[in-house]
């Protein structure tokens, strides 16, 4: 029988939001490393590809969080959830 381990979402603190920044800025790098070849003229900003405002204003206007994985840090989202009119 397998061990079932817990995925536990954290919401992001102030504390942890640079960290998530930057996180988030490896990640979008390395996947388009890996789907388009090395960097060209595609960057925003120092060389990443999705910039900090961007992701700030992804953070401020959703809900961040952590993703916690066997007790360790393992990745993260933001959700932004719309109201839908009822018809």
């Amino acid at each position: 029988m397998t061990e079932s381990a817990e995925i536990i979402l954290v919401p992001l603190t102030f504390s942890d939001r640079e960290q998530f920044i930057k996180d988030n800025q490896e990640a979008f790098r390395y996947g388009a490393t890996v789907e388009f070849g090395p960097r060209r003229e595609r960057c925003e900003e120092d060389e990443e590809i999705i910039s900090r405002a961007e992701i700030e204003r992804s953070i401020d206007e959703g809900e961040a969080y952590l993703i916690v994985y066997k007790g360790r840090v393992n990745g993260g989202l933001v959700i932004k959830l719309k109201e839908s009119a009822v018809i």
